[in-house]
């Protein structure tokens, strides 16, 4: 009887490893936090996410500023928001997104100005068990906005580094 005490123990001992592992694993996402530069984080910016339906589905919006990068070029705080569709991972997800942001700056006109409006973008999600998270898309974005004989259609990139909660 002596003997099964320390190998009920070593047992005991030997398995917690997977069964935290276990526990981190199923503990979901409640949201996350990324600062960086693309669209969906309002250029250069912040993004708040919050996730539901099993951590398949999000909402966020980005706030941010667009600074001046040639004279004449519109500057000033910008937006964007949307929803995202995951796949499935614990700590690695692709995604597809639909937006609303700002897509093209106009300048060198009389009234330069900041064009928004609806993209579409693929990417992928890093998020750690111990929250240290990584995003980066790439997608296309709509400005109805632009004038007749402009490319209406522009790219759209994300690239932030963040912090994801768990319960």
């Amino acid at each position: 009887m002596p003997r099964i005490v320390p190998l009920v123990v070593l047992l005991v001992l030997g398995s917690l490893p997977a069964l935290m592992a276990q526990e981190a694993a199923a503990r979901r996402r409640i949201a996350t936090v990324t600062a960086g530069i693309g669209n969906t984080m309002g250029w250069l910016g912040l993004q708040g996410e919050r996730y539901f339906a099993d951590e398949r589905l999000s909402a966020f919006l980005g706030l941010g500023y667009t600074p001046v990068m040639d004279q004449g070029d519109p500057s000033g705080p910008t937006f964007a928001v949307g929803v995202r569709a995951f796949t499935p991972g614990v700590k690695h997800r692709g995604f597809l997104a639909l937006s609303a942001s700002q897509l093209f700056v106009e300048s060198g006109t009389d009234d330069p100005r900041r064009l928004y409006g609806p993209g579409f973008e693929a990417g992928y999600q890093f998020a750690s068990r111990g929250g240290f998270t990584a995003m980066v898309g790439a997608g296309l974005g709509y400005a109805p906005g632009m004038p007749e004989g402009k490319d209406k259609v522009g790219s759209m990139v994300e690239l932030g580094l963040g912090y994801t909660w768990r319960r």
